[in-house]
This record gives C-alpha cells, structure tokens and sequence, in this order.
C-alpha cells in the first residue's frame, strides 16, 4: 500500500455530530458538489478505458453513508446512492486519509481486487470527494499460482489467502453495511447479546468506533436495540472509552 504523508488525524468525534454524523460547513459541500459535477462525467470513460474489469466509484463524502455519486464498469454489484464499503468507512472517518495506490482487498466472495483511492481535498485539505479504482485480477492471481506451482522446486509454494488476507464487503444498502460491521464486531466478542455482561458490550461499541460504525446515521439507536440497552447506554459506553474508563467486568 503507498500512502502520503499527512497531518496526523484527529478522532471521528472531532468532526462528527453527537451521533457520529459526519459534519460539513457549506463551503465544503459545495466543493464536493463542484467535484462531482467536474467528475463524475468522468468515470464511465475511465471504467471503459480500463476494461474490461475495473470498476470506477466516485463517492462524495459530504452525503455519508448515501456516498456513491457516480460508479461505472459494475463489479460489486453497487449503485449510486450506495454506502462506502466498510474499509471506506473507517477511512473516511479521518480528517486527513492517505491516498491508498494499489491495495489487495479481497470480496465476501472470493473475488481479489487490486484497489486504490485518491481523496479529492479543499484547500484546507478537509477531504470531500474520493475517486476508487477496484480491478478484478482473480484470474491473474490463479495464473500466478498456477506458474509458481508449474516452476517451483521441491515443496509447492503456499496459496495466497490465509488469516492475514483483507476481506472487504461492498453492500448494496446502508443497512447491510450497518449489519455486516454489527456482525463482526459480536463475532469478534464470542459472546451472544442476550449474554453479554457490561464488558462484552463496551468492547463491541469499541469495536464498532473503530471501524467508523458510529458515522452512521442512527448507528446509535441500531446497536442499542441490538445489544439490548438504551441509546444513552451507549453514549455512556462511548463517553467511557473516550476517557479511558475500565468497564466492570461484573456488570451485566
């Protein structure tokens, strides 16, 4: 993965509204909405002229968790007026995101990508727009392991996916991609909600912070009706691992 070096970034919460909501003045809007119209003509040509797998997503970050303004050359099935996928999220959920040039991501279902992603910034340079590059190279990785298989001395080279591959899931809908991070973050846990204790749940709004869950519109009510608790349950929980404060492992 390349990256540029930027400012550090600050917390969600430092941009964000009460509920996670990520917050735009006027000013920036309108620059995302310049960006759009500037690109968005754009992205059928790219997709066509990186054909014939490469799909082109321009989103606009100013309409979270809508951010889909324009896509072309259609792999993940997505539209516009789509969510990010829930690596976008927690990226966008810095004040300063690194340009991302040619990551593996890998889908729900196999398929390996070759992605990148260029934010588009104001002068300022609060990001408000990203352009997103996901090339389908599952053939050529198969090719790959094939050739490795066909020369290779000895033992036979090791497949490529293990634990460490990246899995990133493209939801069509706000709601998967709210059900999808929800599902990971109890996962991770091991623990169902109807048997969470107090720290199980703490560890899942955790979790959930981490991945950008909480700039979600109503990400608060969702996961509070999830884990059984009211939604100032969780400001509690979030107002706690702000300030570092140890759950009681007793509490239920």
């Amino acid at each position: 993965m390349a990256a540029n070096t930027r400012r550090p970034s600050r917390s969600v919460r430092d941009s964000a509204t009460p509920d996670g909501e990520m917050k735009f003045t006027l000013s920036q809007r309108a620059h995302a909405a310049r960006v759009v119209e500037i690109v968005a003509p754009i992205v059928p040509v790219l997709a066509a002229s990186l054909r014939p797998r490469t799909e082109v997503v321009l989103h606009d970050l100013t309409r979270m968790p809508h951010t889909i303004a324009a896509i072309a050359g259609a792999i993940t099935g997505r539209e516009v007026g789509g969510p990010p996928t829930d690596l976008g999220l927690r990226t966008f959920r810095s004040d300063q995101p690194d340009d991302m040039v040619n990551y593996r991501t890998e889908t729900a279902d196999g398929l390996v990508l070759r992605s990148s992603s260029m934010f588009f910034r104001t002068a300022s340079g609060k990001p408000v727009a990203c352009l997103c590059l996901n090339s389908d190279v599952h053939d050529l990785e198969r090719a790959k392991e094939i050739l490795e298989a066909l020369t290779a001395i000895g033992e036979p080279q090791p497949g490529t996916r293990g634990p460490g591959s990246s899995v990133e899931s493209f939801p069509s809908t706000v709601d998967d991609l709210a059900d999808g991070i929800i599902r990971q973050a109890i996962d991770a846990i091991g623990v169902p909600p109807h048997l969470m204790k107090k720290s199980h749940k703490v560890e899942v709004v955790r979790d959930l912070d981490q991945r950008g869950f909480f700039a979600i519109r109503e990400a608060v009510d969702v996961i509070a009706q999830r884990l059984g608790v009211s939604r100032y349950t969780i400001y509690n929980y979030l107002n706690e691992l702000s300030t570092g404060q140890e759950p009681d492992a007793d509490a239920g």
